[in-house]
């Protein structure tokens, strides 16, 4: 007995196996998806396939040319730099999770597929087009096509090649939406493997152990060593890797959006939830982002803080701060009917939904800045000590957090005003100690203020 239910096991494993076999070989067939589970982490997907509408309707099926009619473009590579030895890998989902109606994640998961299918020669506008994703059986609307290109946009800042733009056709009840690149698939390839080792480059130079706080500072300062700001391409649009992760991973040029991009990037590979936002800038078109610090939500403008020295003034900020000079995009999904602005198939003007930003726990200045809560003998050498390590390692600024209790602008004439003059006399005490070289000079004293943040940065000049 014993020998026949061994026999009888042997015989159930056996066909499982050869059903395994058989999905692996003709999952395409058999309409199933088969992602690579390393490769989804940063395209958003984790195997998603549309569920069914309420009532028993039909489920949307997506189907790409290159499944119709062939390879219609070729191959760009799907490789990805490697995760992190100390921190998890963040897979980001969030524009995704936000689309409500399984259409439009239907085309989301399509547009996966097609933008790694890139003709080899421009069309008439000079763009490269990827095959086009299919939606069967649903008539899409603008809004739902320009909601899931803005989240799949959102979604994966790697994607450097394509542009903010699409076209859609319908075919009876049919949707087909296609992605353009701005490359051919060879020189995209060619820049991912300089974007991935450029990734692993920073990625590895962030130490272990690190609190996720720091991890962003770090990532931060960081892009802004590397990267310079490129006015030339907020009108060129011959410059369009300035408003991708690569321009500032790769060229070390980039405007707001190619900041923001390799922010949320870099953040991905460092275990941070940090994604893009749409909006103005003192008027301007700008992008910046939102990213999450120990469960809490905060305001972070990578592109404004870059500078000489490093403007903290927007690191984690709450939403009242950040309007007061920024502007945020509405929610696509609150537009009423289909009253989508600039039709002209570009997905940028407006945000998936955004979660609120109130708190200054892991504010910069709050956090690493030399805290004044008054001028008694106890607080002024705690001052002076901590100017005096940053002179010894010639740190180029310092940072103040002015407590909430103190006026903001009173403090600061008592600390840079005469006739007391206090950060004067915080480096005089330094300098008793510091050694040749390393001495600040007392006539080259400059300092930015940041009062939204109640901060304040003092940029040192040694002898």
């Amino acid at each position: 007995m014993k020998k026949f239910l061994t026999a009888i096991m042997m015989l159930f494993l056996a066909g499982l196996v050869c059903i395994l076999v058989y999905l692996a070989l003709y999952h395409d067939s058999l309409g199933l998806q088969w992602n690579n589970p390393f490769t989804s982490l940063l395209q958003g997907t984790s195997a998603f396939s549309a569920p069914q509408e309420s009532g028993g309707s039909t489920k949307q099926e997506v189907v790409s040319e290159t499944e119709e009619n062939g390879n219609n473009g070729a191959s760009i590579s799907k490789a990805v730099a490697p995760a992190s030895k100390f921190y998890p890998l963040f897979h980001q989902t969030e524009g995704l999770d936000c689309l409500t109606d399984s259409a439009s994640r239907t085309l989301y998961q399509g547009m996966l597929k097609t933008v790694y299918a890139i003709a080899p020669d421009a069309d008439k506008d000079g763009y490269y087009p990827a095959d086009t994703a299919t939606v069967k059986k649903e008539k899409l609307s603008e809004k739902q096509i320009r909601a899931a290109v803005l989240a799949f946009r959102s979604d994966n800042p790697q994607l450097f090649w394509v542009v903010n733009r699409y076209s859609y056709t319908y075919d009876g009840k049919d949707t087909a939406v296609r992605l353009y690149g701005y490359l051919p698939p060879a020189q995209c390839n060619a820049l991912i493997k300089k974007m991935n080792a450029s990734v692993s480059s920073i990625v590895g130079g962030i130490p272990a152990g690190l609190s996720e706080l720091d991890r962003e500072i770090n990532l931060f300062q960081a892009i802004a060593k590397m990267c310079t700001y490129d006015a030339a391409a907020v009108t060129d649009l011959k410059r369009w890797a300035s408003h991708a992760a690569n321009g500032a991973l790769v060229d070390g040029t980039a405007v707001c959006e190619g900041y923001a991009r390799a922010m949320q990037l870099l953040s991905a590979y460092c275990g941070l939830d940090c994604r893009t936002v749409n909006g103005e800038g003192n008027g301007a078109a700008h992008m910046w982002n939102v990213i999450r610090i120990d469960g809490l939500w905060y305001h972070l403008d990578p592109t404004w803080g870059d500078g000489e020295p490093l403007n903290y003034e927007y690191f984690n900020v709450t939403d009242s701060i950040i309007r007061t000079d920024h502007s945020i995009s509405g929610n696509i999904l609150l537009v009423k009917g289909e009253k989508i602005k600039d039709e002209d198939g570009v997905s940028a003007d407006y945000n998936l939904p955004l979660l609120a930003c109130n708190s200054m726990k892991a504010n910069y200045f709050r956090v690493k800045g030399i805290p004044v809560s008054g001028f008694n003998s106890a607080n002024n050498k705690k001052a002076a000590d901590a100017i005096a390590a940053a002179a010894k390692s010639k740190s180029p600024a310092v940072e103040f957090y002015i407590d909430a209790s103190l006026n903001y602008d009173e403090t600061v004439a008592q600390m840079v005003g005469a006739p007391r003059y206090q950060l004067l006399t915080y480096i005089r005490a330094a300098n008793k100690a510091a050694v040749a070289g390393h001495k600040i000079n007392e006539d080259k004293i400059q300092y930015v203020l940041a009062k939204k943040s109640r901060g304040m940065t003092v940029i040192l000049n040694y002898q």
